[in-house]
């Protein structure tokens, strides 16, 4: 299970790992967390990467994993869940001359391939590094968020990009986290004991 902070968490654990692979690529750069339309608007040729959480969508294949919760007269069978697909902007800036935005972009792309699937390990770090997630509990959730990229074409990027009012492209990738499952804080009700049971055997016919 894992509470409402779920989507928080994943930022912050996926912003971490952007940050080892930024520095590791191009010695202080850094990674934001903004609008596209407000990033590295300080110094255009500052190397950074911009994280963006653009859409969050239900995820099909848990979708009805919680279905039914109550009974037909209201009562709480099982604690209710939504499962989300998280899809992430992660802009690329630099100096174009030092080929900064595409040494970045080559970190990211491996340091993404390479830790595919989010450790618990790493949650807990952007846990212990953020004071507002504190109550996160998205290190037990049963199902691991894994990482990957989206294949989309130029024009599907100049469309997402269409939608931040004249905000001049950039060296753009977009990710998918999935799945992040939230748990509502609620206790359902008990399992009714078994009263009899009843074992019958068949012989096998041939």
């Amino acid at each position: 299970m894992s509470n409402y902070l779920a989507i928080a968490t994943v930022t912050a654990a996926l912003r971490d790992i952007l940050q080892e692979a930024a520095t590791a690529a191009v010695t202080g750069a850094t990674v934001t967390l903004r609008r596209p339309d407000h990033a590295n608007t300080e110094n255009a040729d500052k190397a950074s990467i911009n994280l963006y959480l653009y859409q969050a969508l239900p995820n099909t294949m848990w979708r009805n994993v919680d279905l039914p919760t109550r009974t037909a007269d209201g009562r709480l069978l099982q604690r209710p869940q939504i499962a989300l697909d998280l899809y992430y902007l992660l802009s690329f800036y630099g100096s174009e001359l030092e080929m900064e935005p595409q040494r970045l972009l080559g970190s990211v792309t491996l340091a993404l391939h390479t830790q595919a699937i989010l450790q618990a390990s790493t949650i807990q770090q952007a846990i212990n590094n953020t004071s507002l997630l504190s109550q996160s509990d998205l290190f037990q959730q049963v199902e691991l968020v894994k990482f990957h990229a989206l294949n989309m074409s130029l024009e599907e990027l100049a469309k997402l990009w269409s939608v931040f009012f004249q905000v001049p492209y950039t060296l753009s990738m977009a990710y998918c986290a999935s799945a992040v499952l939230i748990d509502a804080d609620i206790t359902p009700m008990e399992t009714l004991p078994v009263l009899t049971r009843n074992i019958h055997v068949q012989p096998e016919v041939k």
